[in-house]
């Protein structure tokens, strides 16, 4: 009896300092999370922190930017780089003067348009800008899809912004975030998908409350789940997300139905071309002109073709709809043939990421500045 009673004793003192360090870990991660993750210098901790500072929830369009965001040394892929909005909050240079409501070009996009992990004025939409001497809006933000880009141009066209022309470089990862992530209301409102968003409303306080917390709950388990290593040195193997390879296998496999998805490649697929048939008839009405711009991912350039199923939808997508459609991946395509899959994507794109460097920014800037006028 003497026996158990120590052994509960134990046991309860035990429990008590996990206890009292979890809640003294808490109370420190609300007064102090903030400012930790201030001083750090990880990137997946900086990630959240930065999340949270430049970007915020938007009631008609789900998610968007802070305006007048500053931010200097943001840690990156590889290295640091700026990142700063407008007075609307859309992405562009820092120290800029406020600006009015009228754009002769205005790109809307995900990640790849925002600029992941460069500088605006390295960012093929910023390099457009400088060179085409044109005044141009970035809409683009991470995570965006077909559904978003008709309710946030919709929501901008009635508040009185003006647009000659909407540029859409349009990701292959578009399908699936569009199919598992969003739901579109009649009144073009976006908001989650039931299920998702049920994830997110705990994701969100957490990130809000407690940092520190959050991290290590969402980023570090999802980091061991899939075994990916951001910071992988071997240069002759780069290590991706598993989330690249779902989002992107739908084109160059047959499947029609993936693990993951919510609906048939070929039912996502047609939702998204109604989707996108809608923004269509919202600018014709207006007079605005459209472009589509369809660029490869590292594992399109690995496993699929030239002549994509992602190029064949938008291209059979645009006739008749768009005033450009510009295809880049005859230009990746031949670069793999002259110099290697390895090396194309050592130079064109971040390592262990599915994004583009500062010379794959500048190499889709080029190509665009020749076919836009």
């Amino acid at each position: 009896m003497i026996f158990l009673k120590n052994i509960l004793k134990i046991f309860w003192s035990f429990f008590s300092i996990i206890l009292i360090t979890f809640s003294l870990t808490l109370v420190i991660d609300f007064f102090l999370g903030k400012k930790i993750l201030e001083l750090t210098d990880s990137f997946w901790l900086k990630t959240e922190f930065y999340g949270k500072i430049k970007r915020i929830d938007h009631d008609v369009y789900h998610h968007g930017l802070k305006a007048n965001v500053k931010m200097k040394n943001v840690k990156g892929f590889e290295g640091y780089y700026t990142f700063c909005t407008d007075n609307h909050g859309f992405r562009y240079k820092c120290d800029s003067k406020k600006r009015g409501k009228y754009f002769d070009f205005a790109f809307m996009g995900d990640s790849f348009t925002e600029g992941s992990s460069v500088s605006y004025e390295d960012s093929f939409v910023g390099i457009f800008e400088k060179f085409s001497k044109k005044s141009v809006v970035n809409l683009g933000v991470v995570s965006y899809a077909p559904k978003i880009y008709l309710s946030k141009i919709n929501y901008y066209l009635d508040k009185g912004y003006s647009f000659d022309h909407v540029v859409i470089p349009i990701d292959i990862s578009d399908l699936y975030d569009d199919n598992v992530s969003y739901r579109l209301n009649k009144d073009y409102v976006v908001r989650d998908n039931y299920e998702r968003g049920k994830k997110l409303k705990l994701r969100r306080f957490l990130r809000n409350n407690f940092p520190f917390t959050n991290f290590y709950m969402f980023v570090i388990k999802n980091l061991n789940e899939v075994g990916y290593n951001p910071h992988n040195t071997n240069k002759d193997k780069p290590v991706f997300h598993k989330d690249a390879l779902l989002k992107s296998k739908w084109t160059y496999t047959n499947d029609k139905i993936i693990d993951g998805y919510w609906s048939s490649v070929e039912s996502a697929q047609k939702e998204m071309i109604e989707t996108m048939t809608m923004l269509h008839k919202l600018l014709d009405k207006r007079d605005i002109s459209l472009s589509i711009v369809v660029y490869p991912w590292p594992q399109q350039l690995e496993n699929d073709v030239e002549d994509s199923k992602h190029v064949q939808m938008w291209r059979e997508f645009c006739e008749g709809k768009c005033s450009n459609f510009i295809n880049l991946f005859p230009y990746f395509f031949e670069l793999k043939e002259k110099n290697g899959y390895l090396e194309t994507y050592k130079k064109y794109y971040w390592w262990n990421d599915i994004h583009f460097n500062k010379e794959g920014n500048k190499l889709i800037a080029k190509k665009l500045m020749r076919i836009i006028r």
